[in-house]
C-alpha cells in the first residue's frame, strides 16, 4: 500500500497542490491501491522528519526544503518526495500500469511543465486569497505570510486595489495566450483530446489536469472566475478537466 502525504484544506475537495493531484492522478491511472495522510501545511516538515521522508530540494543556502508531496510505499519501504522523482518511481516500480513518462522525454516534459506553469502561476495573486481563507490557523497564517511577502502588500490591500486587480487579470489573460496556442490547429480552431500524445496519457497530460484543477478547485467551478478563465482558452480548460474528472478521486 502507498501512502500519499498531503496538506489538508476546507475547500470542497479538501486537496488542493497541484503537485500533489499530479501523483494522485498518477496513482489513480495506474490503478495503483493507495491512501492519503493528511498533515497540516505548518507540520510537514516536523512530521516529514519524523517519518524520514527526505526533503523536496535542498535550497541555495544549503537548507533543507520540505513539502508535498511524498510517499511511502511500504511494498519497498520507500520515502520519496518531489513529484517527478515519485512518478519516475511509480513507473519502473509498477511496469504493468500505464507509462507515464515516455523514454526520452524528461527534457520535453520538464520544458513543457515550465512554460505552462509559468503562465498559470501569473493567476496565484487572484486566487491565492481565496486559498488563505480556506486553511486553518497557523498553515492560514503561513500561506498569508508568503502571498503578502510576494505582492508587497496585504491581502485587504490587494483585494482593495482594483486598478492592480484589472492588471493582474490581463497579465494572466495575455501569459496563457502562447498555452492555449499550443492547441491550435491549421484552421485556427483549439482542440483536445484523447491526451496530448494521442491514445496514450503523459506526463504532461497530468501537469495540464493538475494545473487546470487548482484553478478550478480554487476558484470554484461555478464561479465567474473559472468562467472567465475557461472562456479565454475557448473551452479548452473545461474539456480537458472533462478528460481527466474520472481520475479526480481521493483515497
Amino acid at each position: 500500500m502507498i501512502t500519499l502525504y498531503d496538506f489538508p484544506t476546507t475547500l470542497a475537495s479538501k486537496s488542493l497542490s497541484p503537485y500533489v493531484w499530479k501523483v494522485r492522478f498518477a496513482l489513480n491511472i495506474k490503478g495503483i491501491q493507495h491512501k492519503t495522510e493528511w498533515i497540516e501545511l505548518v507540520d510537514l516538515e516536523k512530521r516529514f522528519k519524523e517519518l524520514g521522508i527526505p526533503p523536496s530540494e535542498i535550497k541555495a543556502d544549503g537548507t533543507p526544503f520540505y513539502s508535498v508531496p511524498a510517499i511511502y510505499d511500504d511494498s519497498t519501504n520507500t520515502r520519496i518526495s518531489d513529484s517527478p522523482k515519485i512518478i519516475e518511481y511509480l513507473d519502473r516500480t509498477y511496469p504493468d500500469t500505464p507509462r507515464i513518462i515516455a523514454p526520452g522525454t524528461s527534457i520535453l516534459n520538464a520544458a513543457f511543465d515550465s512554460g505552462f506553469l509559468q503562465a498559470v502561476h501569473k493567476l496565484w495573486p487572484l486566487l491565492a486569497p481565496n486559498i488563505v481563507a480556506n486553511l486553518e490557523g497557523e498553515s492560514s497564517n503561513i500561506y498569508r505570510g508568503r502571498l503578502e511577502g510576494a505582492m508587497g502588500m496585504s491581502i485587504e490591500q490587494l483585494k482593495e486595489n482594483k486598478e492592480l486587480q484589472e492588471k493582474l487579470w490581463a497579465a494572466a489573460e495575455e501569459a496563457l495566450k502562447a498555452p492555449t496556442g499550443w492547441f491550435r490547429m491549421s484552421d485556427g480552431k483549439v482542440k483536445a483530446g484523447p491526451w496530448i500524445m494521442g491514445d496514450k496519457v503523459s506526463m504532461a497530460d497530468l501537469t495540464l489536469a493538475s494545473a487546470i484543477g487548482f484553478v478550478m478547485i480554487t476558484a470554484g467551478e461555478e464561479s465567474e472566475e473559472w468562467k472567465k478563465i475557461d472562456g479565454w482558452t475557448e473551452g479548452l480548460w473545461s474539456s480537458l478537466w472533462e478528460r481527466t474528472r474520472p481520475y479526480f478521486k481521493i483515497y
